[in-house]
Parts: structure tokens; sequence; C-alpha cells
């Protein structure tokens, strides 16, 4: 069980360089439609799959490890691929 959190995640991204959270903005609405924050709110479990379709594999790896250096800085011990799980699968969302 990690700690990472719709609000931590909101936080991230709310602190996130301008230019990161616009590239990010309109790749994914270009792609789903849908603004990003929808996913973090709506769907935080198809996270990962919307960077990496709207992004690229590489980016959406490097976007998960900012997330895990991020979270670790916040007092969230989550290792990267915690970061990956936790936003690829439902189940973790549940909880």
């Amino acid at each position: 069980m990690t700690c990472i959190t719709k609000d931590l995640l909101l936080k991230f991204f709310a602190e996130a360089p301008i230019s990161l959270r616009a590239l990010v903005h309109y790749r994914v609405v270009s792609v789903f439609g849908k603004p990003f924050d929808y996913y973090l709110l709506e769907e935080p479990w198809r996270v990962y799959e919307v960077l990496e379709k709207a992004l690229g594999r590489h980016n959406a790896d490097l976007i998960t490890k900012a997330i895990s250096d991020w979270l670790r800085k916040n007092g969230c011990s989550a290792a990267a691929e915690e970061v990956k799980k936790a936003l690829s699968e439902k189940s973790y969302w549940s909880k």
C-alpha cells in the first residue's frame, strides 16, 4: 500500500513547469478529447495509459519517475514502478 492519492497527483501537476503541463494537456486533449485533469480525478488508473498513448512510452516513464521523485520529496516514498502500477490498475483506487 502506498500513499499515492488523487490530491497528491493534482498537486504534482499543479507544481510542474507550465511547459510540461501545457504539453500534456494539449496532447491528451488531441488524442482523447478530454483534458488530462479528467483522468487524474475520475480515472486515475488510466493515467499511465493516457500518458503513454499521448506522449509515448519513454515520456510516460519519465513523468512517472518525476512523480516518484516529487512524492519522495513530499513524504511519500513510492518507487517509479509503484507509481506506474497505481496509475495503471483500477484495483489500487477501489480501496
